[in-house]
C-alpha cells in the first residue's frame, strides 16, 4: 500500500513540474495589417514574401505547440476604391475569420472603399472593428468599438488584455474629411485608459500613424504595455525600439511580415518575453484551407468578369493594336526570335497559376490592357495575349497603315513598368534586354531611311 501511494505521489508531482513549465503559460500575439489587396505572393519571382496561406499556416504551428495565437489586424485591407478591391476585403475579412482573428483596426484605406461597402462589413462580420479617436457622419451605420477588453482562455484565472485604437489626422484626407472627424490621440485615449485601469493585465495600443507619432503617445502613457505601429514602412525589420520599457514596432506592409508578441503568465500577471518581426517566407507550407479561398477569389473575378469590365482608354490619334501575328507578315525573322523568347509565354505563365483573369495581373502579360482595342479576354482576342511586339513598340496599327512614319523606338523606362521592384527586384536592364533583344529587319523594298521602324 506505501508504495502505491508513493506511486500516486509521484505522479501528481510529475504532472505539476510538467504543468509549471507547460506552453499553456504562454501566449502570443500576432499582429498584421497594412496588405493593401496582397493576398498572396504574385509569383514572378522566388522569394517573395506574405500572403494568407503563409499566415495560417504559422498560426497553426503556434496551435500545434500547443500556445494560444491571438490574431490582430491592424488596418488598410485596400489600397484603393475598385472592385476588385473591395472582393480582396471579402476575401481578407473571410481569411480572418478562418484564422480567429479578433479585431481588425479600421485604416484610412478602408475608407476609402467607401462607407457603404464598410458599414456591409462591419454589419456582417463576427470580427470586432476598432477606431478610437474618429466620428463618421455617415448615413450607413458602421459598427465598431472605441476599444476592446479581450479575456484570455485558457488560463487558471481570468486575464485580460485591453486593445486600444488610434488613427493619425494626418492620414485621413481629400473626401475623407467629409465624414470622418479625427480627435486628438492623447485626448481620446486618456479617459478610455483610466476607464480600464485595473480591468486589464496588458494594454496594447494599434496605432496607425507615423512612427514618431507613437513615440509620442507612447511617452504620454506608461500604462500602455505595447505598441503596433509605423505606417507605411515597406522594411520592418530595423522597426523596433523601446520608449521606457515599451516595445514599438511595425509589421511592414502588404502583408509579407508579421510583428509576434510573446508573453508568459506567471504568479498571476503577464510578462513579456520577446518581440520580434517574422518575415512570411517559404518556410511556411501552404495552408490548404488558404489555398481554396484564394481559387474561389479567382473564380470570382472570372465570373464577374472584370477584364472586360473594367474602365478602357483610347488611344492617341486613332491609333490601335493590332498584335504579334500582324506585325509578323514584314518583319519574318523578328517574329521568329520572339517567338522562342519568355515574352511569348507570358500570359501561359498566368493561365497555368490560374490567376489569369486577375486585372493586376493580366496588364504586364499581354498587350494593350485597359485601352481600347487592347487585350480584353482571351476569348476575345487571344492575339494580344503575351508581351507582343507592341507592349514595347507601342500600338502597331498607324504604322502599318504608313510604314515610314517613325515608330517603334524603345528604352529602359519602358522595360520598368512591368519589371519594378515589386514584381522584378533583380532586374538589370543590359542582362535582361539581352535576352530578348531581335536582330534588326528591314522589311523587303524598304531601306532604313524609309522604314519607320
Amino acid at each position: 500500500m506505501k508504495k502505491y501511494y508513493n506511486a500516486i505521489f509521484l505522479l501528481v508531482f510529475i504532472s505539476l513540474i510538467a504543468k509549471t513549465g507547460s506552453s499553456s503559460d504562454r501566449f502570443v500575439l500576432i499582429f498584421f495589417g497594412e496588405e493593401q489587396g496582397a493576398l498572396a505572393p504574385c509569383g514572378c519571382f522566388e522569394g517573395q514574401l506574405g500572403g494568407i496561406s503563409r499566415r495560417d499556416t504559422l498560426l497553426k504551428d503556434y496551435e500545434t505547440q500547443g500556445i494560444s495565437a491571438i490574431a490582430v489586424s491592424t488596418g488598410d485591407l485596400i489600397k484603393s476604391p475598385e472592385r476588385q478591391e473591395e472582393i480582396k476585403m471579402e476575401y481578407l475579412l473571410a481569411a480572418m475569420k478562418e484564422m480567429g482573428c479578433i479585431l481588425h483596426n479600421l485604416g484610412e484605406k478602408d475608407f476609402e472603399i467607401g462607407l457603404q461597402a464598410l458599414s456591409f462589413a462591419s454589419q456582417t462580420n463576427t470580427i470586432d472593428f476598432l477606431c478610437g479617436n474618429i466620428e463618421i457622419n455617415s448615413p450607413f451605420p458602421l459598427k465598431y468599438k472605441k476599444y476592446l477588453l479581450k479575456e484570455l482562455p485558457g488560463f487558471n484565472i481570468p486575464l485580460k488584455i485591453a486593445f486600444l485604437s488610434i488613427i493619425s489626422e494626418s492620414l485621413i484626407k481629400g473626401h475623407l474629411l467629409d465624414f470622418i472627424r479625427v480627435y486628438d490621440p492623447v485626448q481620446s485615449l486618456t479617459p478610455v485608459i483610466n476607464q480600464i485601469k485595473g480591468k486589464a493585465d496588458l494594454i496594447v495600443l494599434i496605432s496607425h500613424a507615423p512612427m514618431e507619432e507613437s513615440v509620442e503617445i507612447a511617452e504620454t502613457f506608461p500604462e500602455i504595455g505595447l505598441v503596433i505601429t509605423g505606417h507605411g514602412i515597406e522594411d520592418p525589420i530595423e522597426s523596433l525600439m523601446y520608449v521606457n520599457n515599451t516595445p514599438l514596432l511595425s509589421h511592414g506592409t502588404r502583408g509579407r511580415y508579421v510583428a509576434v508578441a510573446d508573453y508568459v503568465v506567471k504568479s498571476g500577471s503577464i510578462r513579456n518575453t520577446s518581440v520580434d518581426i517574422v518575415p512570411l517566407d517559404d518556410k511556411y507550407a501552404a495552408s490548404e484551407k488558404m489555398q481554396v479561398l484564394l481559387k474561389q477569389y479567382q473564380q470570382t473575378l472570372k465570373e464577374e468578369d472584370l477584364l472586360s469590365n473594367l474602365p478602357k482608354l483610347p488611344l492617341e490619334d486613332g491609333n490601335f493594336y493590332i498584335g504579334s501575328l500582324a506585325c509578323g507578315t514584314c518583319h519574318k525573322k523578328i517574329h521568329a526570335h520572339w517567338s522562342n523568347t519568355s515574352h511569348q509565354k507570358a500570359y501561359t505563365t498566368l493561365s497555368d497559376s490560374g490567376q489569369q483573369y486577375d486585372p493586376e495581373c493580366i496588364s504586364c502579360h499581354t498587350v494593350g490592357f485597359g485601352y481600347v482595342s487592347g487585350f480584353a479576354n482571351y476569348e476575345t482576342n487571344r492575339n494580344l495575349a503575351h508581351v507582343g511586339c507592341e507592349s514595347c513598340h507601342g500600338a502597331g496599327g498607324k504604322h502599318i497603315k504608313n510604314i515610314t512614319d517613325s515608330y517603334g523606338k524603345v528604352n529602359e523606362n519602358g522595360c520598368l513598368e512591368c519589371h519594378n521592384f515589386d514584381h522584378s527586384p533583380k532586374f538589370q536592364y543590359p542582362k535582361y534586354w539581352g535576352k530578348i533583344k531581335h536582330p534588326k529587319e528591314i522589311p523587303e523594298g524598304m531601306s532604313e531611311n524609309t522604314h519607320g521602324g
